[in-house]
């Protein structure tokens, strides 16, 4: 995937934007293998393009919300009392909320676009990553070796950036990236019901908003394809997070 994206002047066999007007919502066929749109766009080019989008949206909304996850997570395990408490009450308001609920609330409050969509999928991944650090530091901050630090006199920054955070890393990995299949999936439910990108910019989700109509008139080939791009690009980094989980995980590696 992140290959097709790199590469993607140099695969796609068509330009994503430029409509052939003598092959309107043709078919699969030797010339557009995943046919075309009902403006003449080659649906393969455009997937490959989606690509980019898809994976930067995926990628850039869950780094975001990871790193502001882990600062709130270290502060609210590390110092506790009125810190802990407020964080993890804002956390429990967002958690009250459907993800692709809160996601539509934030679009609709910041308008649509691609950046928008970003911060949106990004606010609804902070109080999982908030939680996951969390529950790491409250443990690793009575750990021997954390205390032996303090007793030297090493400042909170040093404890939290050299002793604690590293450990945290392991489950952050793997959350992450079971993350991203998940905020591409919100980022192209967005897209399908309006609230993402502009409609002519080559996202999965718009592609397959674009098909709603050919859909009923039988051009399958519209929706298929992009709704299939979807579903391996999720289903590869759940398999990923998977194996990252078993690998870096230590009771499974005891196991």
């Amino acid at each position: 995937l992140v290959l097709v994206a790199a590469f993607a002047p140099w695969l796609a066999p068509f330009n994503p934007m430029e409509p052939d007007w003598m092959a309107l919502s043709a078919p699969p066929s030797a010339t557009h293998w995943m046919g075309t749109d009902d403006l003449g766009r080659d649906v393969m080019s455009r997937i490959i393009y989606g690509s980019r989008i898809s994976l930067y949206i995926g990628l850039f909304s869950v780094t975001l919300g990871m790193v502001v996850g882990i600062v709130l997570g270290l502060l609210a395990g590390f110092y506790g009392r009125w810190i802990d408490m407020l964080i993890m009450r804002s956390a429990d308001v967002l958690f009250a909320f459907p993800g692709m609920l809160l996601a539509i609330a934030v679009v609709a409050i910041l308008g649509p676009g691609l950046n928008n969509v970003i911060i949106a999928v990004a606010v609804f991944s902070v109080p999982v990553f908030a939680r996951i650090v969390r529950a790491s530091a409250l443990t690793l901050k009575q750990a021997a070796y954390v205390e032996a630090v303090r007793s030297a006199g090493a400042p909170d920054r040093v404890l939290l950036i050299r002793h604690i955070l590293p450990a945290t890393l392991p489950n952050v990995i793997v959350y992450f990236t079971m993350r991203i299949g998940t905020s591409i999936l919100t980022a192209a439910s967005l897209s399908f019901i309006g609230l993402g990108p502009e409609p002519d910019v080559p996202e999965w989700g718009n592609i397959l908003a674009m098909s709603r109509s050919m859909m009923m008139a039988g051009q399958w080939h519209v929706s298929v394809f992009p709704g299939l791009a979807i579903f391996f690009t999720v289903l590869s980094f759940n398999l990923l997070g998977d194996a990252l989980r078993d690998t870096l995980d230590p009771k499974l590696k005891n196991a």
